[in-house]
């Protein structure tokens, strides 16, 4: 398995790089990091969470941004190191028609939260804000996916450029909110690149993590042949499909699972730390 002409490792976070807990091996991606920054090559977090959650989690293991960017909000915002290459902000007219909407759904969402750089806002009105405790994605509550989240009452209450509106439902698929982003004429623009699991997210139309990866390879002039990528969920596709080697978690919702080889899958899933283990394996140090 080992390759020598790959420059630059992407992975997804929840459900692929972190276990079920919300963990990973933290002695392990230590060893990786170490590994990569001797090679002079590039780890990627590829994922739908905000900065803030991301730099929580894994600045301490590259604290001069050498090896670790990020493609983040589902590819709004997406950073080289320490330096922003791009942020793709959803027009206020959007946001605020959005905000507006949301209430009046039947049923409501269990999560609404509107995210921009460091900073996340959730109406008042909704259950995970209302009832302390309750899991959103599957995996957590809105403390551990937004850590800087405030309530909020009213729209003016936002008070800086929203690049990802995220929505779960507890007992529901959202697809009545899904129609209504594609047939509201205000909301053309918007995307909804969805998770598989539980999870809604709102971006422009033209923020993707393929697109992402696209920035950083012109940035760093590394050629999608030059790149592996790590998902579980189908906004992961456009990413794997960009890359020239993907790899799926054997956890991996079904349907992303139809697109790849049993070839192009880690070695375990992410309760095992398949993504690390597969990059180890991928590295000749």
């Amino acid at each position: 398995m080992t390759n020598t002409n790959l420059r630059l490792f992407a992975a997804d976070m929840d459900g692929t790089l972190l276990d079920n807990d919300n963990a990973f091996n933290r002695r392990k991606f230590a060893e990786v990091i170490g590994i990569l920054r001797r090679q002079q090559k590039k780890f990627v977090i590829a994922t739908g969470n905000q900065t803030i959650r991301i730099n929580k989690m894994f600045l301490p293991f590259d604290s001069d941004g050498q090896v670790i960017s990020m493609v983040a909000e589902n590819g709004a915002f997406v950073q080289n190191g320490q330096n922003l290459l791009h942020q793709s902000i959803i027009d206020p007219i959007k946001t605020k028609r959005i905000y507006d909407l949301l209430p009046t759904l039947n049923p409501r969402p269990t999560l609404v939260v509107f995210a921009g750089k460091d900073a996340a806002f959730a109406p008042t009105w909704q259950e995970s804000v209302q009832v302390e405790g309750t899991r959103i994605f599957f995996a957590g509550t809105i403390d551990d996916f937004y850590p800087n989240w405030v309530p909020i009452k009213a729209f003016a209450e936002i008070n800086v450029p929203i690049d990802k509106i995220s929505l779960s439902w507890t007992n529901d698929s959202g697809q009545g909110f899904l129609d209504l982003l594609n047939s509201d004429p205000i909301l053309s623009g918007l995307r909804s690149p969805i998770s598989g699991f539980g999870a809604i997210d709102i971006v422009n139309k033209n923020a993707d993590k393929a697109s992402g990866l696209q920035l950083l390879a012109k940035e760093l002039q590394i050629r999608p042949e030059e790149m592996a990528a790590f998902g579980d969920g189908l906004n992961d596709l456009e990413m794997l499909q960009y890359v020239g080697h993907p790899y799926i978690m054997p956890n991996s919702q079904d349907e992303l699972k139809s697109y790849f080889n049993q070839d192009q899958y880690t070695v375990s899933d992410n309760n095992h730390d398949g993504v690390l283990d597969t990059v180890l394996k991928l590295l000749d140090d």
